[in-house]
């Protein structure tokens, strides 16, 4: 296990996956998430973000754990993640969802902040992330509004040249009410 001292986690779900699945056959929605997070994968790359996993609908990338600039500093994390998040919406901006045609719309929650990465478990391995950090990513995620890119002040405070709209607080579960942006 390695310690982070700040990286910036990135969670996506799909607004409306649960009546999807309802309405689908499990082979349909297998095919539209391979074909939405393969192009997600694309631009993992194109941004600089590595993808941590995927479970069901959720979308799970971190910036500033792996990739380092030409100096060696894994410098920029939170805006590497936040232009991904951007792109993600940009990417879904065109598509329907394909049980009812209604505009695709995803919510992205970040937060940046110390993570502990590593290995976990022997017969199927897999590398986790765990901290208060993932947590809160996740609850910017979940109290996102659909189609938007929902931050912590953590996060907001490494982009101060973003044009942010303050939430004015937000209630967050096992934090109380968080300023969020």
């Amino acid at each position: 296990a390695t310690a982070h001292r700040s990286v910036t986690v990135l969670f996506a779900d799909i607004v409306g996956f649960t009546s999807m699945c309802n309405e689908l056959e499990p082979i349909a929605v297998m095919a539209f998430l391979n074909g939405l997070f393969t192009r997600f994968d694309c631009l993992c790359d194109i941004y600089g973000v590595y993808k941590v996993e995927t479970i069901g609908d959720c979308f799970m990338a971190v910036g500033g754990l792996i990739t380092v600039d030409g100096e060696g500093f894994k410098a920029l994390h939170a805006l590497k993640v936040l232009c991904f998040a951007k792109a993600m919406l940009r990417e879904v901006a065109h598509m329907t969802m394909p049980h009812n045609g209604q505009p695709l719309r995803l919510r992205v929650g970040l937060h940046s902040g110390p993570v502990t990465a590593g290995i976990v478990g022997a017969k199927m391995p897999r590398f986790c992330l765990f901290g208060d950090t993932v947590n809160t990513a996740s609850r910017m995620e979940s109290t996102c509004e659909p189609g938007a890119v929902h931050v912590s002040a953590a996060t907001q405070a490494l982009l101060p040249q973003e044009d942010w709209a303050p939430t004015g607080g937000v209630q967050v579960k096992g934090k109380g009410e968080m300023q969020t942006y």
